[in-house]
């Protein structure tokens, strides 16, 4: 008997994976801007001075590389070099006691917690991306929706939706300064709950919000009141907030004031907050893989237990992790200290060479990174032509993140800017990317097209021969212009039509000639 083959089956059989290994792929590739852009770094090659000075220099990726020549010293000390039998045997999959004791001690003090964590409701799994998904999964089903200001971290979308299947409702944030607001970009409870009411009445299922605080690519750090008032609004509408603190110690003004969920005293719904921190940021560690969630709710602990049996941390990376948060004087006296006014003077140089280049950044006090306002190079203001600006800022060797694909802000024009790299990359980076905006401002961020240049209406395609049709493309070629466009946008994908002519039309000429 013959068998209906659905078409999703067609492709699963020619990829040999499941329906549901198949749409995870395509679900990463239709948002893996991110992952793709970090595909071509490593494929071009990072910059060295000494070994490829051609190379990218990344001002894309947040990380901080300023503290190796710090860490390098720590962890050649003896007491965290060594090993012991139980550290390469099975362990607690959500953490062993001693490394959670040691983070709750830690994160007690750094947080200023309105009282002592509980070892017992602290969960560690390897990052702070997976441990989003464990949350995620735990409070959500595939369709439901969380809630969160937009421009955010472009990987979000991966962490809760990628196989927890949680979609992400922006809520979205503008240069436009609305009536109330302070400062562009400006985060209210009232733009919440205008997201929530407008996605109800959609039928969307929202259970809860995600914040980060301090806030990536914004850099900005939520006060107390803002706090309290999201907190509210959510325990009035009974949805869970996970509160991302991964920069919390990634703070450089001296000046500024950080409020941590867990320094407030009288959390309104607190079986419904859930810290998640890690060290990528802050210890300037994404390669150890260490993420952290605080949650006083015991169904969610159990869920993440259950879950994490696929995220263990390796017992020799907890040890240590455990040796160096607890070694308080050092961090105090010497990462600490170290690391800010590194952070600070590598701040002032980018900043100083954007001022002079004319482009505007947000005045923040935390985070590894620049809001940087492009819009004068960008003419027409438009998303495409963020994206033309991006491509020439890679093809001069050069990465920064742009606003709308990385970080799903609303209007083009914005790239955020990791400034904690090395400083022979600092220096490189922006002499490369003053040397772009010196020919968008003497040229235009596209230079004028060839008289030849233009395409004839689809309608007209049908009649070309196909000698018209390789002139056409010739041409195309010699427009410079032409060449920057397609850069970001395949030219057969916008021209199917001159596309399918030209190809039957090469197969004409095949034939012809093997007769």
């Amino acid at each position: 008997m013959a068998v209906a083959v659905h078409p999703k089956d067609v492709a699963s059989q020619e990829f040999m994976i499941s329906r549901r290994g198949q749409k995870i792929c395509d679900d990463f590739a239709r948002g893996a801007f991110l992952a793709n852009a970090g595909a071509r770094l490593m494929s071009q090659g990072y910059f060295d001075s000494i070994s490829k000075p051609k190379g990218i220099v990344d001002f894309g990726v947040s990380e901080n590389k300023l503290m190796f020549d710090v860490f390098e010293k720590k962890l050649a000390e003896p007491k965290i070099q060594k090993l012991a039998p139980h550290m390469l045997f099975y362990d607690v999959m959500a953490g062993n006691m001693r490394f959670r004791g040691a983070l709750a001690e830690f994160l007690t003090e750094r947080l200023n917690a309105a009282k002592p964590l509980d070892p017992k409701n602290l969960r560690v799994c390897n990052g702070a991306g997976p441990m989003m998904e464990l949350v995620a999964t735990s409070i959500g089903d595939p369709g439901d929706c969380l809630m969160m200001p937009m421009p955010c971290y472009g990987g979000v979308f991966w962490d809760v939706g990628g196989r927890a299947e949680i979609e992400v409702v922006p809520v979205h944030l503008t240069s436009k300064m609305e009536e109330g607001d302070t400062r562009p970009f400006q985060l209210t409870a009232k733009k919440i709950e205008d997201t929530y009411n407008k996605a109800t009445a959609e039928g969307k299922k929202i259970v809860g919000i995600l914040l980060i605080n301090p806030h990536n690519p914004l850099g900005d750090i939520y006060s107390a009141e803002l706090i309290m008032d999201i907190l509210n609004f959510c325990h009035k509408h009974s949805l869970h907030v996970i509160m991302d603190e991964i920069y919390m110690m990634s703070i450089f003004d001296t000046e500024a004031k950080y409020t941590s969920v867990l320094s407030l005293p009288n959390i309104p719904d607190p079986q419904r907050v859930h810290m998640v921190w890690g060290f990528a940021k802050d210890f300037c560690m994404s390669g150890m893989r260490c993420g952290v969630l605080y949650s006083v709710n015991e169904a969610v602990n159990k869920a993440v237990d259950a879950l994490v049996y696929f995220n263990m941390i390796p017992g020799p990376i907890q040890h240590i992790l455990t040796e160096i948060v607890l070694d308080k004087e050092w961090l105090d006296k010497v990462f600490i200290p170290t690391k800010y006014s590194r952070m600070r003077e590598a701040r002032s140089y980018m900043c100083d060479k954007l001022s002079a280049l004319g482009i505007p950044v947000r005045k923040s006090p935390s985070g590894l990174y620049i809001w940087a306002d492009f819009r004068k190079y960008i003419q027409p203001l438009t998303p495409e032509n963020e994206l033309v600006l991006f491509e020439k800022f890679m093809d001069a060797g050069v990465y920064l993140t742009p606003g709308i694909e990385a970080f799903n802000c609303g209007e083009p024009g914005y790239f955020r800017m990791v400034f904690t790299v090395y400083r022979d990359h600092l220096e490189v980076g922006m002499e490369r990317i003053a040397a772009v905006l010196k020919d968008c401002a003497e040229n235009g961020l596209t230079k004028p097209q060839g008289a030849n240049a233009e395409a004839p209406a689809s309608a007209n395609v049908k009649e070309e021969s196909l000698e018209d049709l390789l002139g056409l493309l010739q041409g195309r070629i010699s427009s410079s212009g032409w060449l920057e466009e397609t850069r970001t946008q395949n030219w057969a994908t916008q021209n199917p039509e001159a596309l399918e002519q030209f190809k039957q039309a090469m197969k004409s000429q095949e034939g012809s000639g093997d007769k």
